[in-house]
């Protein structure tokens, strides 16, 4: 047999040993973070896992507020970024995979060759073919990290997709609490008005002081005064929704206000306040510094691989012609044939410290992406219990807030009919109109309250992004 087809065959059986062949590095492996099996109120693991499955569009039933979202998901700047994020992490991905397979390039060189005339240049045109063989994993660990990228991408749209399912319903709530504040105001603008009518009219019979009518002025003007902040809250925050739906800043047109519906609120279902840990492996956030752990210690094999003593091996070949005369290589005469191919190894020697070097800073990253999964699951862990903390308040709030209200609406009856009795001077009935207006605001921003703290710990469940959960259109 021909030392050629010997050669042949030692690749070919190197080629075929390559997948038993040893990876340099460590395979990554989840770290074992000790966590509490639950946290803030303990709950079964069932109870909690179905909250966290529950689509977004199952959870938000609103008519008003699903075509919002849904607009949201489709224009939104942000999230359109992510998905250019993600194309790009997978044409890294497939830019990494590629370097699996030979490169096949055409090449036209000149290169100097004393021929004692004129012209010393020999001309040299072909193919050239390079395979660099993987022997010790560094490709593959190439292929592992981009992988990761390309995984932490997709996961960065899902974080995109939850945030901004969460940045629309607060945005609409806020908008319409804001305008339960100016109904609110506005009613009891007409009330306090109206009030004030009845004292002008007694102080002009002599029944009342100018002082109670001056304070009943007062009264109304500072109830007056309140209205364009209110006003101006609500069309900042119409500009904001805008923007989140990918329209330029402008006012939303939204349905007429219904107050009933405000009152009831979004809190259709009732979240969990206690979650397994294992749960939150789910949230866009924890599967992004997750996927940037393993990156990282691909990486790290990549660096350990590039280090001495490991050689690079692989294989080339340069099939073409060669002339002295750029215009001869396609004459059979005046040039020669070259069919040159074989194995190629590369052995670093000294580099003082370079391949080292970069060893120690991939392990330093690796160390600080790990700082970083640990940090994002301690986030995610806060984020629950306060999301969970601020529901559970909100919502034991609703009930005092409500008692007051009607207990301050009866006062008011009162007060007024035993001030058009004599009893009382008009003193009482504006400290009676005081309380009637800050308990009716503070019941809507409880309310407000509860809502925002649902929106927040349905996000910090990892709810609502599933891309394994089908979409609004195909129910």
């Amino acid at each position: 047999m021909s030392p050629r087809w010997l050669r042949t065959g030692a690749l070919i059986a190197l080629a075929a040993a390559l997948p038993g062949c040893a990876i340099v590095g460590e395979d990554y492996a989840r770290p074992d973070l000790s966590l509490p099996d639950t946290h803030a109120v303990a709950l079964d693991r069932q109870t909690a896992q179905s909250a966290a499955n529950l689509p977004w569009f199952e959870l938000y039933r609103d008519p008003e507020l699903r075509p919002l979202i849904e607009e949201a998901l489709a224009n939104n700047l942000d999230l359109q970024q992510a998905y250019a994020r993600i194309e790009e992490s997978r044409a890294r991905l497939l830019v990494s995979r590629s370097r699996f397979f030979p490169t096949l390039d055409g090449a036209l060189q000149t290169a100097p060759q004393p021929q004692g005339n004129s012209n010393d240049g020999v001309f040299t045109l072909g193919l050239v073919l390079n395979w660099e063989i993987d022997l010790f994993g560094k490709l593959r660990r190439q292929n592992e990290a981009a992988r990761a990228q390309l995984l932490a991408s997709e996961a960065g749209r899902a974080a995109v997709v939850t945030t901004l399912v969460q940045q629309v319903a607060t945005t609409w709530l806020t908008i319409r609490e804001l305008q339960a504040e100016e109904a609110i105001l506005e009613r009891n603008i007409a009330l306090q008005q109206k009030s004030l009518e009845l004292v002008q009219l007694l102080h002009r019979q002599g029944v009342v002081s100018d002082s109670e009518e001056q304070q009943a002025r007062a009264q109304v003007a500072g109830t007056r005064a309140l209205l364009p902040q209110i006003r101006q809250a609500r069309l900042v925050n119409a500009n904001l929704l805008a923007v989140l739906l990918g329209r330029y800043p402008s006012e939303i047109e939204l349905r007429p206000f219904d107050a009933e519906a405000q009152a009831r609120g979004i809190g259709a279902y009732a979240l969990p306040v206690g979650v397994p840990s294992d749960l939150l492996a789910r949230r866009p956030d924890v599967i992004i510094a997750e996927q940037s752990l393993a990156a990282a210690t691909a990486s790290e094999g990549v660096a350990i691989a590039n280090r001495f003593p490991f050689p690079t091996i692989g294989f080339g070949a340069l099939f073409g012609r060669s002339s002295t005369e750029l215009g001869s290589l396609f004459d059979g005469g005046a040039s020669a044939a070259i069919n040159s191919w074989g194995p190629q190894v590369g052995l670093p020697i000294l580099n003082v410290g370079r391949d080292l070097g970069n060893v120690r800073a991939a392990r330093a990253q690796t160390t600080q992406a790990l700082i970083g999964y640990r940090r994002a699951v301690q986030a995610a862990l806060f984020d629950v219990n306060a999301a969970s903390y601020a529901y559970r308040a909100a919502d034991e709030q609703l009930a005092p807030l409500t008692e007051q209200y009607a207990a301050a609406a009866r006062t008011l009856y009162l007060q007024e009919l035993r001030f058009k009795g004599g009893v009382v001077n008009y003193l009482s009935v504006l400290d009676a109109q005081r309380l009637v207006l800050s308990s009716e605001l503070s019941l809507a921003r409880a309310r407000l309250a509860r809502d925002l703290a649902f929106v927040d710990l349905y996000q910090a469940l990892g709810g609502g992004w599933d891309p394994a959960a089908p979409p609004p259109a195909g129910e």
